[in-house]
């Protein structure tokens, strides 16, 4: 089974203090560190999975800049057979513009497919509608939230899908397909430094993104960056234990906490 990963690198923001430039207009990411998008990762496991099982090849595709081969380096050194880069040094906020892009890179390189594997969502834009709008563009069956495939057959796939109310739905999807993966799903495998230094000997495919721009079309931008509103400080309770706990209980009786 032939499978395709489009995976991501995006800034590591979680423990950062973003400084946003320009009136707005930007985020300085200068000194803020860069990873593979959490998602991607878990897909990536699941497709080298699936290969081990069953053979095939998986191969993973990251749109960006230069330094997105960090990302395909890392794919290869947890399994992927190779890489291509849709080298770009445009910022894609469009989810549409990102699937146009993917969709005429896929038609007009010609590579085979018997699924495709998504991140439910990147940790920067998480609009989670990249891997809809792709399978809507190439006229395929699409399943969201996966976090388990408990078959592979040739001309199908048996996925279970992650629900409200922690339900689940046991679903056949047909081949080709494009399936976007949960976190959850597995326990990505550990990759040491020297695994992603021998992944940088095998070949990865740098194509530039200038070559598959037909309809591509920015219709979401960025008009300003602002900070969320400050929320009220802490109230500080003072004096004798009682007189704290009456005061205490009042305070969650006002807030509708305590009845």
């Amino acid at each position: 089974m032939n499978l395709i990963v489009f995976t991501k690198r995006v800034p590591a923001t979680q423990e950062e203090e973003l400084r946003i430039t320009g009136e707005g207009k930007a985020v300085d990411l200068s000194k803020v560190p860069f990873k593979v998008n959490d998602w991607d990762n878990y897909s990536i496991e699941e497709a080298v999975r699936i290969v081990e099982k069953s053979g095939g090849a998986v191969t993973a595709v990251s749109i960006g800049d230069a330094e997105s081969d960090e990302v395909l380096r890392r794919s290869i050194a947890m399994g992927a057979k190779d890489g291509f880069l849709i080298e770009t040094g445009d910022v894609l906020h469009d989810p549409n513009a990102r699937a146009t892009l993917m969709q005429n890179f896929l038609k007009k390189e010609n590579v085979p497919f018997d699924a495709i594997f998504t991140g439910v969502q990147s940790e920067d834009d998480q609009f989670g509608a990249v891997g809809g709008i792709l399978a809507a563009k190439l006229g395929l069956p699409f399943v969201s939230m996966v976090i388990g495939i408990d078959a592979t057959e040739s001309d199908h796939l048996i996925v279970r899908r992650e629900l409200e109310g922690g339900l689940q739905e046991r679903v056949k999807v047909m081949l080709p397909c494009v399936v976007s993966i949960q976190t959850g799903i597995n326990e990505p495998r550990y990759v040491s430094i020297m695994g992603v230094r021998k992944a940088s000997k095998v070949e990865r495919k740098v194509f530039k993104a200038a070559g598959y721009q037909e309809n591509v079309v920015n219709k979401i931008e960025v008009v300003k960056w602002v900070y969320p509103p400050k929320k009220a400080g802490a109230t500080i309770l003072s004096g004798e234990l009682d007189g704290m706990c009456k005061e205490l209980l009042g305070i969650l009786k006002e807030k509708g906490v305590y009845q």
